[in-house]
């Protein structure tokens, strides 16, 4: 069975498990943003800007960094890069962490994922706010109906799930232990 962690951006392993040990479990996907903190194994980067950033900081190197196939020729035809063609509306929020999912979900069984809050806040008043947040939270759940042979495990949520996520038989929420004693039996 194939699994692997799926860390948010500003997930902070440190107040949890470590990234060492989640590294020993298996392998960390997730944003570039997620790299200093979870040693993330394959970080997604699909803002141009920033994918020539890491390249000229080598960040590929010591890591498997993943961008759209449109910026390859852009950034030179770099050798170890990974190229995928998933379509994200490049306005949503978090498209990194999304991609990240999506690409997460395509090559494992089971993704495991962290720092994640898929809660709807209904006190927020700033219109653009929730209606960035209802398209995230859209985002995931339709990444989660579209890979529906995945198993979504969130972990250490703060609340129930936005009303997005009722009826989804392949996402389910559990503590960091549980999960840990899971994967021990895998």
């Amino acid at each position: 069975m194939k699994y692997c962690w799926m860390v948010r951006k500003d997930y902070d392993p440190g107040q949890h498990i470590g990234h060492e040990r989640m590294k020993t479990v298996c392998a960390i996907w997730g944003s570039w943003e997620s790299w200093r903190t979870c040693a993330t194994d394959n970080i997604i980067v699909e803002d141009f800007a920033d994918a020539r950033r890491l390249l000229d900081r080598e960040l590929h190197t010591r890591t498997n960094m993943w961008t759209h196939e449109e910026n390859f020729d852009l950034l030179g035809r770099p050798d170890t890069l990974s190229l995928h063609n998933i379509t994200i509306d490049k306005s949503l929020r978090d498209k990194n962490d999304l991609v990240a999912l999506a690409l997460s979900a395509a090559r494992h069984e089971i993704v495991m994922c962290a720092g994640f809050d898929l809660t709807f806040d209904d006190a927020e008043t700033d219109r653009l706010e929730r209606h960035e947040q209802k398209r995230f939270l859209s985002a995931v759940a339709n990444i989660a109906k579209g890979f529906d042979q995945t198993q979504f495990v969130f972990i250490d949520l703060p609340s129930e799930p936005a009303e997005n996520f009722e009826g989804l038989p392949n996402v389910t929420r559990d503590s960091m232990d549980n999960v840990l004693a899971l994967v021990a039996t895998l």
